[in-house]
């Protein structure tokens, strides 16, 4: 895993979004900042400049972008009909004005997709662990925006049920662009790819399982250790564990996460802090998306 050649740092670009946040999330397809299933293992082999996460360690991942699909896409479609409309216009005997505006319209949107292929800006999403930031692609050719994570609005979006690119996890753009969002993903489902974003994205948890992180393991154990075990940013549903035994019993004695199971299933969680963690980093409260 090649190292980036640059800062992955970034400064903040946007504070908040143009308009209110919907009251009704569900409607809205807004998602919680939880974290509901198990986060997938995340192995090295899986990280590398071919993989959908190009560079990861206990302060930064980065995840890239297929960003030549999309004008590849339009572009061809725009082709399809521009072949269609040439054909109709040489043998066609009644040429109209709507024949004229879709040939128009097809080179158009061939000219426009290949000027977009060659200029296009690099496409990436950066997950600032430390800083609790995430940088991710503009419009088209507009800059990229770096908000802080627990501002922005994650939301799911996708095709007709059953199809691949159902219940994928969005991030919504602070833009006036209605609708203008985009994807994030690292691996997995809907769930379990939120679920690594936020446990991630929580310095105060350990850092998510899988091979990918284990170099890391002991430099941010000693870090929260040395910091008073800070109670975690987001809420969870399932146990928060550590790399080694040890290490666990030495946390809990700071918090621990206290998740039961009513009798129709329903899951909740509490979390407990010792007095001492409590008169050092206060009493816990769930980040609320804004």
């Amino acid at each position: 895993m090649a190292k980036p050649n640059t800062s992955l740092k970034r400064d903040i670009t946007h504070v908040s979004y143009p308009s209110n946040r919907k009251r009704n999330d569900y409607w809205a397809g807004y998602m919680p900042f939880k974290i509901t299933e198990k986060p997938i293992d995340y192995k090295d082999k899986y990280v590398g400049e071919k993989e959908d996460v190009i560079f990861l360690n206990n302060s930064y991942i980065v995840s890239k972008d297929p960003q030549h699909i999309f004008p590849l896409i339009f572009g061809g479609i725009g082709l399809l009909f521009f072949i269609f409309e040439l054909f109709d216009w040489i043998y066609k005997e009644n040429w109209d004005y709507l024949d004229t505006i879709l040939l128009l319209t097809s080179i158009g949107l061939v000219i426009f997709f290949a000027i977009y292929y060659f200029t296009m800006p690099l496409k990436q999403v950066i997950y600032n662990r430390y800083d609790g930031l995430i940088t991710f692609p503009g419009f088209l050719w507009n800059n990229a925006i770096t908000m802080k994570f627990k501002s922005i609005r994650m939301l799911h979006a996708g095709g007709a049920l059953g199809s691949p690119t159902a219940d994928m996890l969005y991030v919504k753009r602070p833009d006036k662009l209605i609708g203008s969002k985009y994807m994030l993903h690292v691996g997995g489902n809907l769930d379990t790819n939120l679920s690594f974003i936020v446990w991630y994205m929580d310095k105060n948890r350990p850092l998510p399982n899988g091979d990918a992180f284990d170099d890391y393991r002991k430099k941010e154990y000693k870090r929260r250790k040395e910091e008073g075990f800070p109670p975690p940013l987001f809420r969870t549903f399932i146990p928060t564990d550590e790399f080694k035994l040890k290490w666990r019993i030495e946390r809990d004695k700071h918090w621990k996460d206290i998740i039961s199971t009513n009798k129709n299933g329903d899951i909740s969680h509490q979390l407990w802090q010792s007095a001492e963690n409590i008169a050092l980093h206060g009493e816990w409260k769930e980040v609320v998306p804004q």
